[in-house]
């Protein structure tokens, strides 16, 4: 299954990373409710899970945010949940390329959305090693 950008952002952006069905239904679930609460157009989650991150706006970056804080990847202060990236993505995955991932892609932003933001671009730009 994709990976729908992950589980949005990362989940979002992991798009080629396999999830369960459920894991999938709750991707789809927080992306819908992201989009919502932050009021990016309504293609912004087929976007990004093309890799299409040029000229993202501040919207499009709290999108990644919102999606990382119902996947518990990441907390209300921004912060990533390395611990919990790490057990939900090493289930389907290798646990040490996984944890190789989330040392290249555990960058810090300007801000949390920046750095949700630029998250997931980079789980999109590795997802090859991962699978």
């Amino acid at each position: 299954m994709k990976f729908f950008v992950a589980i949005a952002v990362v989940a979002l952006a992991a798009g080629a990373w396999a999830l369960t069905i459920d894991q999938q239904k709750k991707a789809e679930a927080y992306a819908a409710e992201c989009v919502k609460s932050t009021g990016v157009a309504p293609d912004t989650p087929v976007k990004l899970k093309k890799g299409e991150f040029a000229g993202a706006d501040d919207k499009t970056k709290c999108f990644s945010k919102c999606v990382l804080e119902k996947a518990g990847f990441m907390n209300e202060k921004g912060e990533i949940q390395e611990k919990t990236v790490i057990d939900k993505l090493s289930v389907d995955h290798d646990k040490a390329k996984v944890e190789a991932a989330l040392k290249k892609c555990n960058q810090k932003g300007a801000n949390a959305c920046d750095t949700a933001f630029k998250m997931t671009e980079c789980f999109y730009n590795t997802k090859a090693g991962l699978v």
